[in-house]
């Protein structure tokens, strides 16, 4: 009689573990790692290796759901944790009809050593995995949370506090410069003099740049906020000092480090006092999303790019907003769905809002605490192996 041999995973191609691996979410993976030797060493030669990196973030991009940090983190313990919260809803190719499920988890980030009153961070911002972190003492750093992986930031040298309160008098944004092929922060001073410095995370050194002159006096009687960061581009929007219209918008190119200002669509008020008005990424395209709660409408003008990439255009979507107050809306990336707090009936609930179909669907929340947590600021987050040692 022949014994059939029975066979074990490490006994598959290494092609086949490297695809089956590709699936598996980042911190998943690094946990695994502890399993025995086989495993440590398989998974340490993966996430060491570019591009499976690559293709492992292009992978956790493309999942059929959308997962929201909210930044501010929870009270903890421990003062070397800053523990965040993570909602995950999963857009699937259930009925059209069927509540959506989603899954509230913990993220924590483990710092290196205590910091006191610094570990109060007023503004966190997001780029494939890493999180760049900015405290009301203006210490910076980024991290890793799926890689455990902290470092800090030397302190750009145009950094000055005025308070109370404490804040950074400047405007930060952080993402990836895909022709160069390295992260990087960019902060725009607005105190006294327009100063602009740029923040390489291969060299972890500051550089400070000139802004052209005509956008500098453009800027100054302008406050920017609002940041988006979007294939290499970063944008501000910025009002008036006096008035609360928005009146403009200013972009930076990462890769050729230029700025340009762009015009809004055209649209009877930009009034930030009387609409919530903010930018999107909608269809991967930049987008400004425009909300009118008397009369219930929801707008998205999505900004359509010239090929010399010097001039824009915008295509304007309407669409009458779901039934019921809406108290809370984050639109989503992808799917077309934007996810809302609506009050009906005198009480909350979630749903996802499709704006094509214009269907609502509830979204199945086993987190209590989720309307405290959804009107607090938040960002899209993805799990990732980037990693800041491999600069």
């Amino acid at each position: 009689m022949i014994m059939a041999k029975r066979m074990s995973f490490c006994d598959l191609p290494e092609e086949i573990i490297e695809k089956i691996m590709l699936w598996v979410p980042a911190d998943s993976l690094v946990q695994s790692k502890v399993v025995n030797k086989f495993w440590y060493s398989l998974i340490s030669g993966l996430i060491n290796d570019p591009k499976f990196v690559s293709d492992h973030l292009l992978i956790a991009k493309n999942q059929s759901s959308a997962s929201l940090l909210f930044k501010w983190p929870s009270h903890h313990v421990d003062h070397r944790l800053i523990a965040y919260k993570l909602l995950t809803v999963n857009y699937d190719d259930r009925g059209e009809d069927d509540p959506l499920m989603s899954v509230t988890e913990p993220l924590s980030i483990h710092l290196p050593e205590l910091i006191g009153d610094e570990s109060s961070w007023h503004c966190s911002y997001h780029c494939d995995g890493l999180i760049l972190l900015v405290s009301d003492v203006g210490r910076m750093a980024l991290c890793n949370p799926a890689l455990k992986e902290f470092m800090f930031l030397p302190q750009p040298r145009n950094f000055i506090i005025e308070g109370p309160p404490r804040y950074p008098n400047g405007v930060v944004e952080f993402g990836f410069d895909s022709v160069n092929n390295v992260y990087k922060c960019v902060v725009i001073w607005c105190h006294n003099k327009c100063k602009v410095e740029v923040y390489t995370m291969s060299s972890n050194s500051w550089r400070e740049i000139n802004m052209p002159q005509d956008i500098v006096d453009i800027i100054t009687s302008n406050v920017l906020g609002n940041p988006l960061h979007w294939e290499g581009v970063c944008y501000w929007l910025g009002h008036d000092l006096d008035n609360y219209y928005y009146r403009v918008i200013l972009s930076f190119n990462l890769s050729n480090e230029e700025f340009h200002l762009i015009r809004l669509p055209h649209f009877k008020s930009w009034d930030l006092t009387c609409y919530r008005i903010e930018f999107v990424v909608w269809n991967d395209s930049v987008a400004l999303y425009w909300r009118d709660d008397r009369k219930n409408i929801l707008r998205l003008f999505t900004m359509d790019v010239a090929e010399e990439g010097s001039d824009y255009s915008w295509t304007n979507y309407e669409c009458v907003g779901p039934v019921g107050k809406i108290w809370f809306e984050q639109p989503i990336w992808k799917n077309d769905e934007i996810l809302m707090e609506v009050k009906k009936d005198g009480h909350k609930e979630l749903v996802s809002f499709n704006i094509l179909t214009q269907k609502v669907r509830n979204v199945v929340c086993c987190d209590q605490d989720f309307s405290r947590d959804l009107r607090s600021r938040q960002f899209f987050f993805v799990k990732s192996l980037v990693s800041l040692r491999r600069r």
